[in-house]
């Protein structure tokens, strides 16, 4: 395990955003997931330094993407990053009990459920959770693409999970968590902050 501490969330994300060239550039820091050198040195616990709110798409691994070792990000995946209960409180331990201040909310690039949303009937018995709240975005803003839904969906991720929690929202105004919305794109491996 890395040894790694970090003043300001922007440290961090700026860490994991070098890691995110090194895996592009086939050039991974992290290349030896095995017991000795990875997960024996977690035994005492974890200190992630980050929580990423992702997709379930096999495509879209966190820890590889941003060329990350065991104990270092606290991974949250649902298909197409939706948010429901157990995700929610998911976070909230991360933030409370964790006290990471760096959240990132991964979209990507052809997500199925996007693409799903973009044609499902709006009242309809399959995935319904899931369909839902990503379809009232494409009703509502109009959109014609799936992968500018998904973009969009981001803003409505940070949006649900301020409203939705309290201990997320205390940490965000008051406690420094910063929130960040990223997009990766499959065709070219990069991960770009979305503003």
């Amino acid at each position: 395990m890395r040894n790694l501490s970090f003043k300001t969330p922007e440290e961090a994300l700026e860490f994991l955003l070098e890691g995110n060239k090194k895996f592009i550039e086939g050039n991974p820091e992290i290349k030896n997931y095995c017991f000795d050198s990875m997960l024996k040195s977690l035994e005492e616990g974890q200190k992630p330094y980050a929580i990423v709110l992702g997709c379930s798409d096999s495509r879209v691994a966190p820890e590889i993407l941003f060329d990350t070792g065991l104990g270092e990000l606290f991974c949250v995946r649902t298909a197409g990053n939706t948010i429901g209960p157990n995700v929610l409180e998911s976070i909230e331990y991360a933030v409370k009990k964790l006290k990471i201040k760096l959240l990132i909310i991964l979209g990507h690039q052809d997500c199925g459920v996007m693409k799903y949303a973009m044609s499902a009937p709006l009242y309809n018995d399959c995935f319904e959770n899931l369909i839902y709240q990503v379809q009232s975005v494409k009703h509502e803003k109009g959109l014609q693409d799936y992968d500018t839904l998904a973009k969009e969906y981001l803003e409505v991720c940070k949006h649900r999970l301020l409203v939705k929690s309290n201990i997320v929202k205390d940490a965000f105004e008051r406690e420094g968590l910063k929130i960040v919305k990223a997009y990766f794109d499959i065709n070219s491996g990069l991960i770009n902050i979305i503003e």
